[in-house]
């Protein structure tokens, strides 16, 4: 650190560090910092597509590995080993990112009339309850994102488990940078949701 010294009237010297000049050179240096949000992807349903389920759904909040409850986005280079990007961060809660873009990618598939997220309408008494649990959420700018996890689709009137089921799904990173890393897990997510309603389908009642 540089200092100047000064010459007092009697003869003493002051010593100033420069804190202004250096914290001002600090803030010029420091990296810029870069936010990113998920988002849901377009569906195109098939021609004629209609809701086939006239009833309500709960998602309740998407779970997550610990590791991902940090803000950083999180790089995979191997098996084991895990790099947060350090100027690289989600916008905010991923929890919340993941709920509120599953139940949009799930609404726009038109399978079912009401989606809910929890803890949804004071007084909701969805016909179905949605959870999922994610085992892994990150990826490699080289490698591709991965996205797995189970989840459990229940008759929350009957009190008993519909479906129970793992996903898996790896989106090639096409851009090979953070915002084609970010593009890659909102696919995954898409993909997910695809898969879930894809189940819902089966629901419906039978045409005569």
């Amino acid at each position: 650190m540089k200092y100047f010294l000064l010459r007092t009237r009697n003869g003493f010297f002051t010593t100033l560090g420069l804190s202004l000049v250096l914290l001002s050179g600090c803030i010029g240096s420091t990296p810029a910092i870069h936010e990113y949000a998920l988002y849901s992807t377009p569906y195109h349903a098939p021609a004629g597509h209609h809701v086939v389920l006239k009833q309500s759904l709960m998602l309740m909040s998407v779970g997550l590995p610990s590791i991902n409850e940090r803000p950083a986005l999180l790089l995979r280079p191997s098996l084991p080993a895990l790099q947060p990007a350090a100027t690289h961060l989600w916008a905010g809660s991923l929890q919340e990112q993941l709920t509120r873009v599953l139940a949009e990618d799930i609404r726009r598939q038109k399978i079912i009339d009401t989606v809910f997220t929890f803890p949804g309408p004071r007084f909701a008494k969805p016909d179905m309850l949605l959870e999922v649990n994610l085992t892994r959420f990150d990826g490699d700018l080289q490698r591709g994102f991965t996205c797995t996890g189970i989840w459990t689709l229940s008759d929350n009137h009957k009190k008993q488990v519909l479906a129970h089921r793992t996903f898996s799904a790896t989106v090639p990173v096409t851009s090979g940078d953070y915002s084609g890393y970010v593009t890659a897990a909102s696919s995954a997510i898409a993909m997910l949701s695809e898969k879930i309603g894809a189940y819902m389908a089966t629901l419906a009642p039978k045409q005569p």
